[in-house]
């Protein structure tokens, strides 16, 4: 959830100007209970206004490039987004073998694994993904 993000202030503080299909990408990825792949996204904007899909692909890119959203890496070849901002710290997600479905975990304290991570070759971490696969509750009840 978008928890007080001030997405025009956050696309300002990365030199972005903030149009109103970038806002509206945000304001989704903001109210998303969980990442969402890129598809989702642009079903969720079209139903908002007419957009390209070229264009939110892009987007997309200029904004993971820049540090406003993270680009999951899940299993599978889709990609999947969400916000990366103060609101929106770095956190495990759990992904189900069967339907596919990506969750946010909660953030955990990681600064332990940073340390040993980077390690006694002067290493210098700069991010952790983690992914917890498995089978999900529905999945579960339903086979």
């Amino acid at each position: 959830m978008s928890d007080g993000c001030n997405f025009p202030q956050l696309l300002a503080r990365h030199g972005v100007r903030p149009t109103a299909v970038r806002l509206a990408v945000l304001e989704i990825l903001g109210a998303a209970p969980r990442a969402l792949r890129a598809l989702d996204i642009l079903e969720l904007l079209r139903v908002r206004r007419k957009v390209n899909k070229v264009t939110v692909y892009r987007l997309l890119d200029d904004f993971t490039r820049c540090g406003i959203l993270r680009r999951l890496s899940l299993e599978g070849r889709v990609s999947h987004y969400e916000l990366a901002c103060e609101h929106h710290p770095p956190h495990p997600h759990f992904q189900c073998h069967t339907c596919r479905e990506v969750q946010c975990l909660e953030p955990v304290p990681l600064k332990r694994m940073w340390e040993e991570i980077q390690g006694p070759l002067g290493n210098r971490a700069e991010e952790i993904d983690i992914r917890v696969a498995g089978v999900c509750h529905k999945c579960r009840e339903s086979g």
